[in-house]
């Protein structure tokens, strides 16, 4: 099973990670045209973006995915009635974010102002409704390849805007804002094609309200969920800006967290692949077989995760160095050190995830996710103002880990899980490494190589004392 959800996440990574490792090796050609004041305009724009995202959905995803896994037989008619009420609601989503990016984003030319508000919002209002069908179907049918060829085109054309617009046009900051709606606007014919012309998925306009009530009693629940990862990462650069943190430092924090987000974006291969594998074992309601299969897989990622990251923070100095061609952006290695430890909470965090949504108990997410999201929001009010900017990610790092581990110790979960998965072990690990990395991100070339083999054979080690048994 391992092997069939790794070969299946190596099918989304390898497409949707080349355009992306492609655009961190553009680095070092943009990075000498930008400045700290781009890195910071463009973290308050994708702070904002990010923070009212988890609206644009109101969490029905949760709804698609389980009419798919329970009513494979008309789970279409159900897609194409809340793709109806989803097109419409995007519509008044999309108005309301260009609204707010005008308003509240420090950016002083009105122009740059106005463009920027339309980039994003004409995506959200008129492309968006086709992303998520497209992305669940494929998801959940287990059929990689045309998620891997849309996320392939897309991350091509984003990466060809971005370096045209920096490096040629000399547009700054905004020239991620034109790659964005670029890629936004080749994803969506791709979608297209999926979507209405294979599935004929089209839209239901003249949709039952009674089923979109019923839908959204289910789905809402989780919109505080997912709200949680804008208040654990975007928010933080939100947060700066109220608190008047000059915009170089938000910048810095940027591009440390930039570095988080390309780790989380290459991890989420591995979890969409691993979704549908969680939901048809624990649709095996007290099967102890699957129970364990969960657990030997949950381990494996997890083993996976610590090293990745592991390997990633010993080498972050060198990283940026190679990468970011600007002396003063290159300060920021150690800040994304503690952000790349803190992804290790996902692979933990989507064994009690998935068995709650399975079970439709969406409306106990929140003392997982919720309550992590404002942990941190809180945290960063008060330390950020006597730490500086660098404490944001050290309060980004512990929520992450409560979210990671916070969930096993919930009686809603304990009620349906069969086998332990020695939580706290697993939460030592994190911590002991973290502190293990930062320290030796500054040592001797030699101990670096000694260390990252070593951690290499233990990790393989592990898996494989993990499969044999």
């Amino acid at each position: 099973m391992l092997r069939k959800l790794l070969s299946d996440a190596a099918i989304y990574g390898l497409a949707a990670q080349l355009p992306r490792l492609a655009g961190v090796l553009t680095l070092p050609i943009i990075t000498p045209y930008l400045s700290t004041q781009d890195y910071g305009i463009a973290g308050v724009v994708m702070a904002l973006v990010s923070g009212l995202g988890f609206l644009q959905f109101l969490g029905l995803s949760v709804v698609m995915v389980n009419s798919f896994v329970n009513s494979p037989v008309r789970y279409k008619w159900v897609w194409r009635q809340l793709n109806g009420f989803i097109s419409i609601w995007t519509l008044l989503y999309g108005l309301v974010l260009g609204l707010v990016i005008f308003l509240f984003v420090p950016i002083h030319t009105l122009e740059n102002k106005l463009q920027t508000a339309l980039l994003f919002a004409i995506p959200a209002m008129f492309f968006s409704a086709t992303d998520v069908q497209s992305n669940v179907f494929f998801q959940l049918s287990q059929r990689p390849l045309p998620v891997a060829f849309r996320s392939l085109v897309v991350g091509m054309v984003v990466v060809a805007v971005n370096i045209y617009a920096i490096r040629y046009l000399n547009l700054g900051y905004r020239g991620w804002f034109y790659g964005h709606f670029f890629g936004a606007v080749a994803g969506f014919f791709i979608n297209f094609y999926f979507v209405y012309v294979k599935q004929q998925l089209w839209p239901i306009f003249n949709f039952k309200w009674s089923r979109i009530i019923s839908a959204l009693r289910v789905s809402v629940p989780v919109v505080p969920h997912h709200m949680s990862f804008f208040l654990l990462d975007a928010s933080d650069k939100l947060v700066m800006g109220i608190l008047r943190v000059p915009l170089p430092q938000i910048g810095l924090y940027n591009v440390a967290a930039n570095f988080g987000s390309y780790f989380a974006s290459a991890s989420g291969a591995i979890v969409q692949a691993a979704t549908p594998v969680y939901m048809q074992l624990y649709s095996r309601r007290g099967d102890m077989e699957a129970a364990l299969q969960i657990r030997r897989m949950t381990f494996s990622l997890q083993v996976l995760f610590l090293l990745a990251t592991s390997l990633g923070s010993i080498w972050m100095k060198e990283a940026f160095e190679i990468l970011i061609r600007n002396d003063e952006l290159q300060q920021a290695y150690p800040i994304a050190i503690i952000i790349l430890m803190g992804c290790n909470f996902r692979p933990m965090y989507l064994a009690v995830i998935n068995l709650l949504s399975y079970r439709e108990q969406t409306n106990k997410l929140w003392k997982i996710s919720t309550v992590g999201g404002v942990a941190n929001v809180v945290l960063n009010f008060i330390l950020v103002p006597i730490y500086g900017y660098e404490a944001a990610a050290f309060t980004t790092f512990a929520c992450f880990m409560y979210m990671g581990y916070a969930g096993f110790f919930m009686k809603e979960y304990k009620a349906e899980a069969m086998v332990n998965y020695y939580p706290l072990w697993w939460l030592l690990m994190t911590i002991l490494l973290l502190l293990a990395v930062y320290f030796l991100v500054d040592s001797a070339l030699y101990y670096k190589i000694l260390v990252s083999v070593t951690l290499v054979c233990l990790s393989l080690g592990v898996i494989f004392l993990k499969r044999s048994n």
